[in-house]
Parts: structure tokens; sequence; C-alpha cells
């Protein structure tokens, strides 16, 4: 039977998640679908990610397909290029290595990209809840709870390009990519610290996603998350500075005049947002 399903990666980076790693792997192989290999990358941690990871990969690898990459620290961007080269699926699932999948859902997502491939949806995104540290739901949805984000809006191609460039609201591991997405928009630029807003962009201007409304998995705020309320000054700063090169480098992406206008405001935003910044860091973070 696995045979004649697509092969599905599920690649999980891992920084500094020792004590969630665990759990993160454990949850894909809570979901029965049977076709499914799994590449592991520490990049570089410094606590004891690296020998709960090679635990873990002793006792499970007679089980499925399991690569487990350790080596020093190059930033998750090249992580990421690195898992996907590595990778062999037709779909990629991502999954930070604080965060776990929940609700048996790769089958009905691999299904639904299987239908919709013809019409040129290759990306396929959905919805996360928020929890905390101890496993505590937060909030039911990260995409409207903790993003902010309007679903209406990723009912049609136009919402989910307004969305991406207004408001990114997709967050946690909440996406299924068909691999052939990368030969569109290109790997994921490694000189930034930040990846999801670039390659969401860029999908979304060829009309590349589409969104399946369903809590996918489990997506963890805790004060080690580079997405916490807060971040340092500095780690604002390179965030900023992603924000900002991503637009830039996004514009002649965007498909019409509109929204070209629309990420030009967005770059004049990040662009004030990081001169703040960079006055902050003067005087207080001497």
């Amino acid at each position: 039977m696995s045979n004649k399903q697509p092969l599905v990666s599920i690649i999980v980076p891992c920084y500094n998640h020792e004590p969630f790693i665990t759990q993160s792997l454990a949850s894909i192989l809570a979901d029965d679908y049977p076709n499914k290999e799994i590449i592991i990358a520490n990049d570089g941690s410094t606590d004891g990610s690296a020998k709960v990871i090679e635990a873990w990969v002793a006792g499970h690898q007679h089980l499925l397909s399991i690569l487990f990459i350790n080596r020093e620290n190059k930033g998750v961007c090249a992580t990421l290029n690195e898992m996907v080269r590595r990778s062999s699926g037709k779909y990629i699932v991502l999954l930070a290595s604080d965060d776990a999948l929940i609700n048996n859902t790769i089958a009905e997502r691999v299904q639904l990209l299987e239908k919709l491939e013809h019409a040129g949806k290759l990306v396929l995104v959905s919805d996360a809840q928020v929890v905390d540290e101890h496993n505590r739901i937060i909030l039911p949805s990260s995409m409207t709870g903790y993003n902010k984000g309007n679903k209406h809006n990723y009912l049609n191609d136009d919402g989910i390009l307004y969305e991406t460039i207004m408001n990114p609201s997709i967050s946690g591991a909440t996406v299924m990519i068909n691999r052939s997405i990368f030969e569109k928009i290109g790997p994921y630029p490694e000189d930034l610290r930040a990846e999801d807003w670039f390659f969401y962009q860029r999908a979304a201007s060829l009309k590349a996603i589409s969104f399946y409304d369903k809590a996918v998995s489990l997506y963890r705020v805790h004060t080690g998350s580079s997405s916490g309320r807060s971040a340092s000054l500095k780690t604002q700063k390179a965030l900023m500075r992603a924000m900002l090169l991503t637009y830039y480098r996004n514009i002649h992406f965007f498909p019409t005049l509109r929204f070209k206008v629309l990420g030009v405001n967005r770059l004049i935003k990040y662009a004030w947002g990081m001169l703040k910044v960079n006055i902050k860091i003067l005087l207080y973070d001497k």
C-alpha cells in the first residue's frame, strides 16, 4: 500500500530544543501515513539535542527511513536547503523541533495536493494550535489568534497574496510542499535569518498556495522562540533585516501594480522599523 502513495519527507531542523525534540519526532510516527521518511538536522545545538536525537533514531530507525545530519551551525535557511536536497519525497512537511504534528492529517493533505496539482497548487497551508512549554493550549489558532490573520483572505489567490504581503500569518508546521515549487521560486535565501515570508510571498505570487482550514500541528511559543514577543534588540534587528530584504527581493515577483505598491508600502514600513531598532541599540544595548 505504501508504495502506491507518494513519499512524504518530514524535515526537522533542530537548534537547542532538547526538551521538545522527542515529542516532535514521536508525533511523526503517530501519524499513520505509511510512506514517509524523516530528515533531522542538528544545526550546531549547544544543549543535549544531538544525544537525544541519536538515541531516538537508534530506537526507531527500523520503522522507517531516517537520516540524521549532525554538524556545526549554518543557520535555518542553509539547513532547510540541505535537508530539501537530501530528501526524496514528492511532498515535504517542515516541522520545527519544538512543534508537533496532530490530528493525523498527512494522508488528507497528500490527497488534496494530488487533486490540486493540475491546477498549479503546489503548497497547502493549514492552521495550528498555539501551546506553551508545558503543552497547554494558549490559542486554538496560530493563524487568527496569534498572528491576527484573516482566514477569509485565504479563500482565493488574490486574498492569499494580499495576506502574505500585508499580514503574514502562516507559522508553525502548517505547510505541505510539492518539492517542484523550488524549481519555480528558488531555494531559501541563506543570508536571511527567516525564510517563511520569502517563501510564501513567492509561492502566492504564482497562485500556487491552497488553504486547508484544519489544525495540523502544535505551534510552540516559549522563552526560546525566535518569534517570541520578548526578542532581544539584536534579534529584532536580524528579523527586521530579513523582512526588509524579503520585500526588496520579492517586489518584482508580485504579479500586478497593485501588489507591487503594497510591497513598496511594506518595504518603507520595515526600513523605518530597522532605523528605530538601530537607534534603540545605540541608546540602550551598549
